[in-house]
């Protein structure tokens, strides 16, 4: 099988912090379409997204399809990509943007490593530990200095909602997980692919294959209410930018990630996201950022610095 060669270690990270810089943005470019059903903006993104990356790579697709033992990984990916596309949002509209987001991206590098650990015995590192755990630290303050008014933190929620909406955000976290676990064992060689699949057809594969149920998700909810996208002129071309940058460049960019560095790591990096979204917010939307914020924003980025100096054995 052609493979294509995978990126160092350094250029896996510069991609994995683009790739957040681009996801940072949608919580801004949501806020201007208010009234579009969170599932169908995920559904959507991901499943277009999805659509545009397989179509432009049916080569690397149909090579990657062909594989018989890739066949599994594939679909367990393309399954961890659909949950977490749709349960993202729900679990972030019943626990609120906040401890939604939070639980979600800080519960990612923590069910990769285990998943790691698990399957394959490789056991997590100790700065890996240390690392995780600060910048997950500082992910719970960025995110809780934020003042996200009457539409985020003053919503009245009743507390079973909270409670299946931190069960759901731990489930997206757990099929971020399982995603990017299976893209980076298909890019690693293997008995029936000694020289690994390369990123692009790996990802381009199971991104192709999650939006199967994702479009038949959006069809569903576009026949149920047509009218939430008729009033709202920037429906389309805010869906449009979601589609072109966060999911099909970002993704990219997160294929090169990992094809440098195991998903737990790869996952740990993602975190750089609240950062980009909080200056984002503060910036674009006008949102007020507390001082306990802007401490944990240096965490995040301090957690991150520490993770990257780490001696790595070849």
């Amino acid at each position: 099988m052609r493979t294509t060669p995978h990126a160092s270690y350094g250029g896996g990270v510069v991609a994995l912090l683009l790739a957040c810089t681009f996801w940072g943005t949608t919580g801004m470019a949501a806020s201007f379409i208010p009234g579009i059903n969170p599932i169908a903006i995920g559904a959507s993104t991901m499943g277009i997204g999805g659509l545009i990356l397989g179509l432009t790579a049916l080569p690397g697709v149909w090579e990657t399809w062909k594989n018989i033992g890739a066949i599994p990984l594939v679909i367990l990916g393309a399954l961890g990509l659909a949950v977490y596309s749709t349960v993202f949002y729900i679990g972030m509209s019943w626990a609120g943007v906040a401890l939604g987001n939070v639980i979600a991206l800080g519960s990612a590098p923590l069910f990769a490593g285990l998943i790691e650990w698990t399957v394959d015995k490789q056991r997590p590192s100790g700065r890996w530990l240390i690392a995780t755990a600060i910048t997950v630290a500082g992910g719970v303050m960025l995110v809780s200095g934020r003042n996200f008014g009457e539409d985020g933190g003053g919503v009245e929620r009743d507390s079973s909602m909270i409670a299946l909406g931190i069960a759901l955000a731990l489930v997206a976290g757990f099929a971020y997980a399982l995603y990017t676990y299976m893209a980076n064992k298909l890019m690693k060689p293997h008995a029936d692919r000694p020289q690994g699949i390369g990123h692009r057809p790996v990802i381009s594969t199971i991104q192709l294959v999650s939006a199967v149920p994702l479009i038949i998700i959006l069809i569903a909810l576009v026949i149920a209410n047509p009218s939430q996208f008729q009033n709202h002129p920037l429906a389309i071309p805010v869906m449009a930018y979601l589609v072109l940058f966060p999911t099909a460049v970002g993704h990219l960019l997160l294929a090169v990630g990992l094809g440098a560095m195991p998903a737990s790591r790869a996952a740990v990096y993602t975190l750089f996201e609240p950062v980009v979204a909080v200056v984002f917010a503060v910036v674009v939307v006008g949102e007020v950022i507390s001082p306990i914020g802007w401490i944990g924003l240096v965490v995040v980025l301090a957690g991150l610095l520490f993770l990257t100096t780490e001696s790595r054995s070849r």
